[in-house]
């Protein structure tokens, strides 16, 4: 069987952008704590695409920088915060003072986002959960109407159960590894709720480390989490997820992250920040150029290889 032509469903960043995250969309991102798609995140920002309604379990700079870019009307997830590093002043900002711009948030717990993404993914208008009974979370609501509603167990348990309504996103965002021409999509390493949150999109568009033979795919298929058939667009962008780690790629640039927490507790610090890199910049290769290859190369993955299985029958 002949290889598909990359160029059917290949693009380049800015062209991906435009072409499948219009103003207004509602957008899913991908990776808890790992895989964040920020040369995605800059180039939203450079378009400087409005009214966004983000969508994921928890946010750290990826919804930071597209609320201090004016970006985001929306939220509808759990955490944002940038970790170890510190709190989201751009976030702070929105929230308190409405700078940039006023924005909202529908607060759901990590695990009913999850749960919410999964009912979209399988077609289903809502999904069963225990995580937010007994928490304000059911009783502050923002936008949704409702956001949860609690019944009794028609079962017969008399057991409280909360349910939560589908997620879904106009276009997911899956930064992965590796895939191949069709896109079916591999990653490895920690998935969060990827999975669930990917296949709730009504279109999916990838940004990978690479792009890869057919052949190499079916030599490790479980590793497959996307079907091809369900991928609208690819773009392959190396280091797309920097300073974030990618298993098997690189490691986080934990400076780069702490610089970004120290400069962006003012709003002057962080607008000097942006304008360095991300307004200043003409795209991802200038992105690459100015981080360097020596901080690249001391980020890159050490070689840690899985064993092997048999596949066979």
């Amino acid at each position: 069987m002949a290889e598909p032509e990359v160029a059917d469903k290949l693009l380049p960043l800015g062209e991906a952008v435009a072409k499948f995250i219009p103003d207004g969309a509602r957008l899913r991102s991908c990776g808890i704590g790992l895989r964040k798609p920020m040369a995605l995140t800059y180039e939203i920002m450079r378009q400087r695409k409005r009214d966004l309604t983000y969508l994921l379990s928890g946010w750290t700079e990826d919804a930071d920088l597209l609320i201090g870019g004016g970006c985001v009307a929306k939220l509808e997830g759990s955490y944002l915060g940038l970790e170890a590093f510190g709190l989201a002043y751009c976030y702070r900002r929105a929230i308190e003072k409405g700078v940039p711009r006023e924005i909202a948030i529908e607060e759901y717990s990590n695990f009913s986002m999850t749960m919410r993404f999964m009912a979209a993914s399988m077609g289903l208008p809502f999904m069963p959960v225990k995580s937010m009974l007994g928490s304000d979370l059911l009783n502050i609501e923002s936008f949704l109407h409702p956001k949860a509603v609690v019944l009794d167990d028609p079962f017969g348990t008399k057991e409280k159960v909360a349910l939560v309504p589908a997620c879904h996103a106009d276009v997911s965002v899956l930064h992965a590894q590796r895939c191949d021409a069709e896109g079916n999509a591999q990653v490895w390493g920690q998935l969060g709720d990827d999975v669930w949150g990917t296949m709730a999109g009504k279109r999916i568009l990838l940004t990978v480390e690479e792009i890869v033979p057919t052949k190499v795919v079916r030599k490790d298929p479980n590793r497959t989490i996307v079907p091809g058939f369900r991928v609208d667009g690819i773009v392959p962008i190396p280091f797309g997820a920097h300073p974030y780690q990618v298993q098997g790629c690189y490691d986080a640039d934990a400076a780069f992250r702490r610089e970004y927490a120290e400069r962006s507790v003012t709003l002057e610090g962080w607008q000097a920040w942006a304008d360095e890199w991300v307004y200043g910049l003409d795209g991802h290769e200038a992105y690459l150029r100015k981080l360097g290859e020596e901080r690249l190369g001391k980020l890159r993955a050490k070689r840690a290889m899985s064993g092997q299985v048999n596949y066979g029958y």
